[in-house]
């Protein structure tokens, strides 16, 4: 089968001819129809300090935002008991858990699961024309639902959990980074009920798209001081939650400078090297409570996601800008490399 590898700890990936793989005990084959690129499949591409501190071994077929048909089954998989049978579309839970004993699993937090492994990172991803995924990662797809759609859940369910950690109802937001996450998270904090939300982008184009997406007053931190801006509009009471979504060291030091004391501050974006905090003067004196995000609660999230497109009525696609064969995933790479695409779906043939 058609795959992209990375193989060297240089800058890119491969696409190569790999044998397909066979499912393991408790695992399906996956046909994949589509996979949607995140930001941190770039962090892959460019072979960072964090992608060389997190991913253990080479080489790794990379991709994880995606969704697939199942065609076949290891031992021990029973799939009517799981409401799923062959053919049917499924998103997949990325965070594979061992359901173990971890006080993670046991406190119903099994994305952080201490012997878990993440789907492209750990684990062959899904950047291939055929994926084998544990059945217990497997969310099914309503009836009707288009593959691109079934891929963004999983990105859609960052955003959202990022939203619902934070006291969000009624509250003040700053939003900072209004990449595809960021737009995805503006898009979640509004219909979840957050109050007046700012958001700090660079991109013009994704100022406007943050607009309309949601977002109250948008600010280009190049050309206005983002305190000042929003003392402005909240007549001195600022902000009270903060969403870091950009991964930026002077984003979230921005942030924290100007948030409120006691506020909350969720961290979704990824920071390719050491952060400066001035965690003294920003955080332990102003009383702030800070969570790091990593993918979604099991299965609660999910339901949230399906809440957001289906009843809410919010089409994740409206964010897809790109898609390209994966023979084509050079072009997809490099627009993610320039930061002003949406987001990019790599197909498999």
């Amino acid at each position: 089968m058609k795959a992209l590898l990375k193989t060297s700890k240089n800058q890119g990936f491969d696409l190569l001819d790999i044998d397909a793989p066979i499912p393991k005990e408790n695992e399906v084959l996956l046909k994949t129809q589509v996979s949607t690129i995140c930001g941190s499949d770039l962090h892959l591409w460019e072979w960072n300090q964090w992608a060389d501190d997190f991913v253990p071994r080479l080489p790794l077929v990379v991709g994880h935002e995606t969704c697939g048909q199942i065609v076949d089954c290891g031992p021990n998989v029973n799939l009517s008991k799981l409401n799923l049978k062959i053919g049917d579309l499924v998103s997949v839970e990325t965070h594979l858990f061992a359901g173990c004993s971890c006080s993670p699993c046991k406190n119903g937090k099994k994305h952080l699961c201490s012997s878990g492994e993440i789907l492209g990172f750990h684990k062959n991803g899904s950047f291939a024309e055929w994926l084998t995924v544990p059945v217990d990662n497997c969310w099914k797809a309503r009836e009707g639902t288009d593959p691109v759609t079934a891929s963004l859940k999983e990105p859609l369910g960052n955003a959202v959990q990022t939203v619902m950690t934070q006291p969000i109802v009624g509250k003040t937001v700053l939003i900072t980074g209004a990449g595809p996450l960021g737009l995805m998270t503006i898009a979640a904090a509004r219909a979840f009920g957050a109050g007046q939300i700012f958001v700090s982008e660079l991109q013009p184009e994704r100022r406007e798209k943050a607009l309309s997406l949601g977002a109250d007053h948008v600010i280009d931190p190049k050309d206005q001081n983002l305190h000042s801006f929003i003392e402005d509009k909240t007549k001195g009471r600022m902000f009270d939650v903060l969403l870091e979504i950009s991964g930026s060291n002077q984003a979230l030091n921005d942030g924290l400078a100007s948030i409120s004391n006691g506020g909350s501050v969720a961290l979704l974006g990824l920071f390719p090297s050491t952060v400066n905090l001035s965690l003294n003067e920003n955080v332990i004196f102003k009383g702030l409570t800070i969570n790091g995000i990593t993918g979604r609660l099991i299965w609660d999230t999910w339901n949230h996601v399906d809440d957001l497109i289906y009843e809410k009525g919010f089409d994740p696609k409206k964010l897809l800008t790109h898609s390209f064969k994966i023979e084509e995933y050079k072009k997809a790479f490099h627009l993610m490399e320039k930061g002003v695409s949406g987001k990019i779906a790599l197909f498999p043939v």
